[in-house]
């Protein structure tokens, strides 16, 4: 009976002094329940010694939650893993708002922290799990994925750890688990902080390319002024200078240039890579692109067959169907010179323009294995088919039916 008056004795102390909001808040079973007495009686607590006390009751509660299921998953039991992670989130948050008020003046105008370093402790100690939450809400809910990946990567510079954290450099799991968020963030269209976090992961040996393609792709998805283009070109401009050789850079500076109406930028540009490096193949494509613009034919097709002899496979089927286009546009703007009925001796000097074209249509179509990209040069070696051999050719009959005719 002592034992029990004891124990009724230390609550009633525990609870002495305490805001009828906080005592409620402590009587909280479940972290959900206890954040909502906090959402909606937080204007009610006494000081902010008694706001960090109900975040870390959240804390308490959260952890208490992720512990008792991340134990059933250490057995093989039936666990609920997304309440696992989803209270490990809510444990991250609310520490974070129970470190602000911590160290903020109590009632009595004194800075006393009493959670800030008891929660860096145990709540650092689980950051590798916020990667293993990230990998398990991918697909399933990207926002949440991205919120625990973007906990890993800040919580190396949010004050709360300084006392307990690691080297960033030294962390191998850190650039992977900033180019994940940045993926997260983008799969989400959370264009910020995909740019953000991908940028981050940029210099990362194994996703680094990708993770530059995901930022450069949130920076233009940004765009919305004619002030933002130009802050875009700048950026641009910046990783280009720091980074010369890279390709993807140049063609997104290159592409900045030409969607702001700066072809002589633009062209400037191009030209410059190209007495640099004379058989870099995007520069040749996108000479090759400029001077079919400019009705240049023959000219853009010998830059795109250079540009074809140095690509990568994924890159073939477009350049085989580019030059094709040049051969074809050629002969229809000769074509359009010519007046009256087009006579045979005529039409003889055209066909091996053409021929061209069906060469280089026909090596796109063997490329394209599952027809996906017809768009790109069905139809027009249809057109050229038809020019040289006529409408009731097999050949031309194939190619109609190829196109969808």
């Amino acid at each position: 009976m002592m034992i029990a008056v004891l124990m009724l004795l230390s609550v009633s102390a525990a609870f002495a002094g305490n805001s009828d909001a906080l005592k409620a808040i402590l009587k909280a079973d479940s972290y959900t329940e206890a954040a909502k007495l906090v959402e909606s009686s937080l204007g009610q607590l006494a000081d902010n010694a008694e706001k960090a006390t109900a975040y870390n009751k959240i804390v308490d509660l959260a952890l208490a939650k992720y512990n008792e299921e991340s134990a059933k998953v250490a057995i093989k039991k039936e666990a609920d893993e997304a309440g696992m992670y989803d209270a490990l989130d809510a444990a991250y948050t609310a520490a974070a708002e129970c470190y602000k008020y911590d160290q903020l003046p109590n009632a009595k105008g004194k800075i006393k922290p009493k959670y800030s370093k008891v929660n860096a402790v145990r709540l650092y100690q689980l950051r590798p799990n916020l990667i293993n939450g990230g990998g398990f809400f991918q697909g399933k809910d990207n926002k949440k994925a991205f919120k625990l990946l973007s906990y890993y990567v800040t919580s190396n510079s949010e004050p709360m750890f300084n006392e307990v954290k690691t080297d960033a450099a030294k962390d191998p799991n850190y650039l992977n688990a900033a180019f994940f968020a940045g993926y997260m963030a983008y799969m989400d269209h959370d264009w910020a902080n995909a740019e953000k976090y991908a940028g981050m992961a940029v210099n990362d040996s194994a996703n680094g390319a990708n993770a530059l393609n995901i930022m450069l792709t949130a920076m233009k998805a940004q765009l919305k002024t004619a002030a933002d283009s130009a802050e875009f070109i700048n950026k641009c401009k910046a990783l280009y200078e720091k980074n010369p050789d890279n390709q993807m850079i140049f063609a997104n500076l290159v592409d900045a240039y030409s969607q702001a109406g700066k072809a002589t930028e633009a062209e400037q540009l191009v030209n410059t890579r190209l007495e640099r490096e004379p058989n870099d193949f995007i520069a040749l494509m996108v000479k090759g692109q400029f001077l079919e613009q400019h009705d240049k034919f023959q000219e853009a097709a010998d830059a795109l067959k250079k540009s074809l002899a140095n690509a990568p496979e994924q890159n073939k089927l477009m350049l085989n169907a580019t030059i094709g286009d040049c051969y074809l546009y050629h002969a229809q703007k000769r074509l359009e010179k010519v007046s009256g009925v087009l006579s045979k001796a005529a039409k003889e000097q055209f066909i091996p323009v053409y021929n061209e074209a069906i060469k280089y249509y026909e090596a796109a179509k063997a490329l394209d294995k599952d027809g996906s990209q017809k768009a790109k040069y069905a139809a027009r070696l249809y057109s050229c088919y038809y020019f040289v051999l006529g409408e009731k050719d097999p050949k031309t009959q194939e190619a109609k039916s190829y196109a969808g005719y």
